[in-house]
């Protein structure tokens, strides 16, 4: 099973941030999870949130910011008010120059409006070639809409399903429909069941958020694939 830093190591290290990169890759680990948002000059950026304010020294919305006021930001003194460093949030194209030693990275996209799906429909798949990511990252969204319109624009660009622990339906048909590679459902809608099934139907399943021993152990036992982690340093240790 491999381990995945998610937001790079939000539990440790900021996340979503440069320097939160540079600690995962401190610690070992090649294998990365973020979070893709549009700014208002139509740039992609890495951060989790719609709006500024739980992560930066911003305010108001992302959407509303260019990307180069954005990188003026602090980044991480909000949730580590010790940490050395002062970062912005980051452009994708300096997170992915950033990681090109990485083996696994998976990029969750937010957007929830058709014209910000639009936005990344049209600009992933250039740094998608250009940063050489094909067979080591896939694009991931809760956002059945993107994910279709990314298979319609550039089908060989990997794609996983995301779903909720309330999620209703059937996830492992949505993300077959969808033509995707993974399947990531929060982890207390893993089930042995579940994991075979997508098994079978040739999906990878990644989990979210695992930060407890005890239940990385029961999703390992049961053979899922990638477990994503707020506290890497610590699941190192784990199995």
């Amino acid at each position: 099973m491999r381990l995945i830093g998610h937001r790079g190591a939000r539990g440790e290290a900021p996340e979503n941030t440069l320097s939160g990169f540079r600690h995962l890759r401190q610690l070992g680990l090649r294998a990365v999870e973020f979070d893709i948002q549009v700014s208002a000059d139509n740039e992609l950026v890495v951060i989790h949130d719609p709006r500024l304010e739980r992560t930066t020294s911003g305010h108001g919305p992302v959407r509303d910011r260019t990307a180069d006021a954005m990188t003026a930001l602090d980044a991480c003194h909000k949730p580590f008010p010790s940490w050395p460093d002062s970062d912005g949030v980051p452009r994708l194209e300096d997170v992915l120059a950033l990681l090109d030693d990485f083996e696994h990275l998976e990029l969750e996209v937010k957007s929830q409006t058709p014209e910000e799906e639009s936005v990344v429909i049209a600009r992933l798949p250039e740094l998608w070639q250009r940063f050489r990511l094909a067979g080591r990252a896939r694009t991931t969204s809760f956002n059945p809409r993107y994910l279709q319109g990314m298979r319609e624009a550039a089908p060989d660009i990997a794609r996983g399903f995301l779903f909720e622990a309330d999620f209703h339906g059937d996830a492992l048909q949505v993300a077959q429909a969808l033509g995707c590679s993974s399947l990531g459902p929060h982890q207390s809608r893993c089930q042995p069941a579940l994991v075979q099934a997508a098994h079978d139907a040739g999906l990878i399943v990644s989990t979210w958020t695992v930060n407890d021993a005890g239940r990385a152990r029961e999703l390992d036992a049961m053979g899922v694939d990638g477990l994503i982690t707020d506290i890497p340093s610590q699941a190192l240790g784990w199995l």
